[in-house]
């Protein structure tokens, strides 16, 4: 209270240089200090009273700047506060829809951050903008639930009535009612408004409650009553030079007065509300015109700031982005080199293991032959002997460089039967190969046999003596045999040369 001191003393005295400064000041000690409630309740402030000033423009951009200051620090209450007077701008714009929007969010966000007070008056508020609307069912439903926030806000502060929120939800019920022509109800209510107003008449209400007084006297037949508070009405509008309220009383003054048949003072009111109107329409117009087109160029400029940060930004990031994709290529590039030099090392050690390990199994096939030559040739098993025999046969190129070989193909050259010689290659070969694994181990081994030795013949010709019916085919069967293409092996086994 002792900080907010010097901004209610402003307010009351109508310093507005004073209250702007008092209010900035107050709102950057807040955020300093991270206070959060306070903080808004401050901006939510010096906004409402800009908009009592009438500067409308200014008001909403101290709205806008509270609802960014909220958005960035993640605090939903500043936003809930932020929606809430927004709404209370466009209301007084004449801008119903955004309002009511505006409004219902707050409302929505009020309930759910605990915040009663704003809950009831965003209600209030919407209450009266559907019934303007004329969705009557849709403001009493709305209407029912009020009290209870008014009761929560009562709680929280300790206070066993607050007679200005009880006021304004009679009131605003009150003028459905009225709308409805339900005057049985609408009588109850207004007995209910005057009770609250009568514990305490808050200022600000009692334009609008006189007005709704006048309206409930009309609807209760009382034309004579509604008439008095509507010329008091009128006047006071004159006097603070309201064209706008002057126009409101006036229709209504010369519509009571036309139900009375009093057509002539009827038609002399019909007359100062179409001056009246004529006057706000333009006063209207005008102020509408100048806040939208400086609302307008603040915009433009602000977009065209957003714009020039978004190109400074952007170039940053290209900036950035480009050095980023250069060390990345840089390292891609070492990545490769370093990649490239170890496979070149792995598929040279794995040539010469290749070439090792055919001369190991040459050199264990010649021993065999050998030591099978001094066995005689009823000793060694049908399988074995079938299998020398399928090794002679293979060992002819013409034989060999014919695509199919299968089985029945290998049983026919043979002369025996194809069960005979799948069970002969099992049996006589360490892995114990099917007879198409043992064919495409003898190609491939031909294929290296004719890569080391004649360099003249290409990789197709090769692929093709060896009776592989396609290039892909030779090249998947030799690196499933050998772990390496017959290009790299060749290219590999070269370079050893």
């Amino acid at each position: 209270m002792f900080r907010s001191a010097p901004l209610s003393r402003c307010e009351a005295m109508g310093d507005k240089p004073g209250f702007l400064r008092a209010a900035d000041g107050l709102i950057a000690y807040y955020q300093a200090q991270a206070d959060d409630s306070l903080l808004y309740s401050t901006w939510a402030r010096r906004a409402d009273r800009l908009l009592v000033w009438g500067d409308y423009v200014d008001a909403v951009l101290s709205l806008r700047g509270m609802a960014d200051y909220a958005r960035r620090h993640n605090h939903p209450f500043g936003l809930v506060n932020a929606d809430f007077y927004f709404g209370q701008c466009y209301l007084s714009n004449g801008q119903d829809s955004v309002a009511a929007r505006h409004y219902r969010q707050a409302l929505d966000g009020a309930i759910r951050y605990g915040s009663p007070g704003l809950a009831a008056r965003s209600g209030f508020n919407l209450v009266n903008i559907l019934q303007g609307w004329g969705r009557f069912d849709e403001a009493l439903a709305l209407s029912d639930s009020l009290p209870a926030f008014i009761r929560q806000w009562e709680v929280m502060k300790g206070i066993a009535v607050n007679p200005v929120l009880r006021v304004q939800n009679a009131m605003y019920r009150l003028k459905v009612l009225i709308s409805r022509a339900d005057l049985p109800a609408a009588t109850a209510w207004r007995d209910t408004m005057l009770l609250y107003n009568k514990m305490y008449a808050d200022p600000s209400q009692q334009e609008e409650l006189q007005y709704t007084l006048a309206r409930y006297e009309r609807l209760a037949g009382n034309n004579a009553e509604a008439g008095r508070i509507l010329r008091l009405l009128a006047d006071y509008s004159r006097s603070r030079g309201n064209q706008a309220r002057m126009a409101r009383y006036y229709r209504s003054l010369a519509d009571v007065l036309h139900a009375e048949r009093r057509y002539a003072e009827a038609a002399d009111c019909y007359r100062l509300y179409a001056e009246a109107a004529d006057s706000a329409q333009v006063a209207t117009s005008n102020a509408q015109l100048n806040r939208l087109s400086r609302l307008y160029r603040l915009d433009e400029l602000e977009q065209e700031k957003r714009v020039a940060l978004a190109e400074q930004s952007r170039a940053r990031t290209l900036a950035g982005s480009a050095l980023i994709v250069a060390v990345l290529l840089l390292a891609l590039c070492v990545l490769l080199v370093v990649h490239h030099r170890r496979l070149r090392q792995k598929n040279r050690e794995l040539v010469a293991r290749i070439r090792s390990q055919e001369e190991a199994e040459q050199r264990a096939e010649e021993a065999a032959r050998r030591a099978e030559a001094e066995q005689p040739a009823d000793e060694l098993s049908r399988e074995m002997q079938l299998f020398r025999r399928l090794q002679a046969l293979l060992a002819d190129e013409e034989v060999l460089c014919r695509p199919r070989l299968g089985r029945d193909e290998l049983a026919d050259l043979l002369g025996t039967n194809r069960t005979y010689v799948a069970d002969a290659v099992a049996a006589c070969t360490e892995q114990h190969w099917s007879v198409s694994q043992y064919v495409a181990a003898v190609r491939v081994r031909r294929a290296r046999y004719l890569i080391d030795n004649h360099p003249e013949l290409s990789l197709g010709e090769i692929g093709h003596a060896c009776g592989f019916q396609s290039q892909s085919s030779f090249i998947r069967c030799y690196r499933d045999h050998y772990g390496i293409t017959p290009g790299e092996y060749r290219k590999f086994s070269s370079s050893r040369q």
